[in-house]
């Protein structure tokens, strides 16, 4: 009886766990960026990284079937751009975090980021001095999903 009151305890915990987590997807056309995001991501504990995709249709797919909370993506994907993805993506999935990258910048095209219904921008030149804001980003959402 022990024992399995003791099973019981630990999916508990594990469950606990899993809701104080943000379980990422990564959208990139670049291999080698999609890489260094991945490695960026797993340095912050609390961040499970679930899937890398490398286009649009990828992304939307890749989202219905895992559903993470949040989603990193690059603005010029191939096959459906990364804009176009977003407003689809938060149409569908209205809880999920977008987050899109892009190597140009202009307060337009943040302007048209944050029409599509992503929640934050990152310019990519700029990745290393953003993606600490980002983390704060990241954090506010943890405490969103702390137990009660």
């Amino acid at each position: 009886m022990d024992s399995a009151f003791g099973r019981a305890r630990d999916e508990e915990q594990a469950t606990v766990r899993c809701l104080t987590r943000i379980r990422a997807l990564v959208a990139d056309d670049s291999p080698d960026f999609r890489t260094v995001i991945v490695a960026l991501l797993k340095m912050e504990d609390r961040i499970e990284v679930i899937a890398r995709v490398s286009d649009g249709r990828e992304a939307i797919e890749a989202v219905a079937l895992f559903l993470p909370d949040l989603i990193l993506m690059d603005v010029g994907l191939a096959e459906l751009d990364g804009i176009t993805t977003a407003s689809i993506l938060s149409h569908r999935f209205p809880s999920l975090d977008v987050v899109l990258m892009s190597d140009k910048h202009s307060s337009r095209l943040r302007a048209t980021c944050q029409a599509s219904g992503a929640k934050y921008f990152i310019h990519k030149p700029r990745f290393n001095e953003e993606f600490p804001q980002l983390f704060t980003q990241f954090k506010s959402l943890l405490q969103s999903h702390e137990p009660k």
